[in-house]
């Protein structure tokens, strides 16, 4: 072989190997042991569960603020959003150091979330947004600029954009797909179909409601549970 198609194969070769051999996110050790997970959607109705649309703004003409039934529905055992008007649905429980699991699927492409660190008081958005945007899920966006640390290299806008690590883990429109989000002692870590996409660490409290977004996007949720992290002994 020709002494310069030998080099090149042997760079490509390294690439490939040093690519492969990238460091990954790694989740932080979890503070405590699992408890009994707790299911949140009881696939009947919303028991446990709050509407908040987002408000007018002060400079538009009234409209009808939109209602749970605008929005949201259950059919078959699956949450049904229509994605607009805009809002979320939050529990009416708080969770302090938890795991959540959901299993989503966005019906048309576009804009949804999950939110953690609900505070007492609504408004769109409040606490943590975990985004499961169609070509961005593994992103967070902390518009109330809580207290974290990330990777600088992935930090935009001011520090409310924070980017995922690794390629697109997202499965098409229309498939279920599992968004796992672990918030315990100051850590938060974001898998998207069990790829940790993000991860923050010496977190302001999350302690507080989840929800799920409207924003856009049509979407379903068959599966909504938090599972509780006790405390270590």
């Amino acid at each position: 072989m020709h002494p310069f198609f030998r080099a090149s194969l042997l760079c490509l070769f390294f690439n490939v190997v040093a690519f492969a051999e990238a460091p990954s996110l790694t989740a932080p050790p979890l503070s405590g042991p699992l408890g009994t997970p707790i299911d949140l959607f009881n696939g009947k109705d919303f028991s446990g569960w709050v509407w908040f649309p987002r408000p007018p703004k002060p400079d538009t003409a009234p409209t009808p603020v939109a209602t749970l039934q605008d929005v949201f529905s259950i059919q078959d055992g699956v949450i049904r959003s229509k994605g607009k008007p805009t809002g979320y649905l939050r529990t009416e429980r708080e969770f302090k150091n938890f795991i959540l699991t959901v299993e989503q699927r966005h019906v048309t492409a576009g804009n949804g979330g999950l939110l953690v660190g609900i505070p007492a008081q609504d408004k769109v958005w409040p606490g943590l947004e975990i985004q499961t945007r169609t070509e961005s899920a593994g992103d967070l966006w902390n518009h109330n600029l809580l207290k974290l640390e990330a990777d600088p290299a992935r930090v935009n806008n001011n520090g409310k954009h924070i980017k995922r690590a690794g390629p697109d883990s997202q499965k098409p429109v229309g498939e279920w797909e599992t968004m796992e989000v672990i918030v315990d002692s100051g850590n938060l870590v974001f898998k998207v179909n069990g790829v940790i996409q993000n991860v923050a660490t010496s977190t302001e409290s999350l302690a507080g409601r989840v929800g799920l977004q409207a924003e856009g996007a049509e979407m379903e949720f068959r599966k909504v549970q938090i599972t509780p992290i006790g405390s270590a002994r």
